[in-house]
């Protein structure tokens, strides 16, 4: 398998999340590609992020790049991870099962609370990668593959918008005065 760029270092993630220095790197890391792949991807497009990438791995990363990926990249992908996270450190798959991991020191948190977490969490991710977006758009002179990428079947074109929501919005019937109490014996 191909050397998978990480666009965040330990050391970065570590010291600007809640995550604790006590988690092994190895259990965040695949998270970390996951979050990148899935996430930070669809807002950059494959283009410019295969670009970056290629950039960290070489270590050439610099400039303008050097400032999309440290001041709001990784910024959103942190809380992409604090999205992500939860689930992979709740529950280890052995070889007969899978089981949720347990601490003599502290308490889980019940499901209200994770559910609510978690909202929060994906929040904030929105409201970062909605910066990434439209730091992208206002300086696409800067990144060329951003607005033009190529046009081969896989390319994942970049997001116009990073919210999402969980509501169905249903088209209203259309208006009418009369429907209201207060219009009811008014003549039509």
């Amino acid at each position: 398998m191909a050397t998978k760029a990480l666009f965040i270092s330990e050391a970065v993630l570590i010291d600007n999340s809640i995550i604790n220095e006590n988690i092994s790197y190895t259990q965040i890391r695949p998270t970390i590609i996951k979050a990148q792949e899935m996430y930070i991807q669809p807002i950059t497009g494959s283009d410019l992020y295969k670009d970056l990438a290629s950039k960290i791995i070489a270590g050439t990363i610099t400039g303008n790049n050097q400032i999309l990926l440290e001041d709001y990249i990784q910024p959103a992908l942190i809380q992409w991870i604090l999205v992500e996270l939860p689930y992979v450190l709740a529950f280890k798959y052995m070889n007969k099962n899978m089981v949720r991991r347990s601490s003599t020191e502290s308490s889980s948190m019940n499901m209200d609370e994770m559910r609510m977490a978690m909202d929060k969490l994906k929040n904030d991710a929105e409201w970062y990668s909605e910066r990434v977006t439209k730091y992208l758009q206002e300086n696409e002179n800067l990144f060329p593959l951003f607005m033009n990428p190529s046009s081969k079947i896989d390319t994942i074109i970049p997001t116009g918008t990073n919210y999402q929501t969980g509501m169905v919005l249903q088209r209203r019937k259309t208006y009418d005065p009369y429907d209201f109490p207060e219009n009811r014996y008014r003549i039509k």
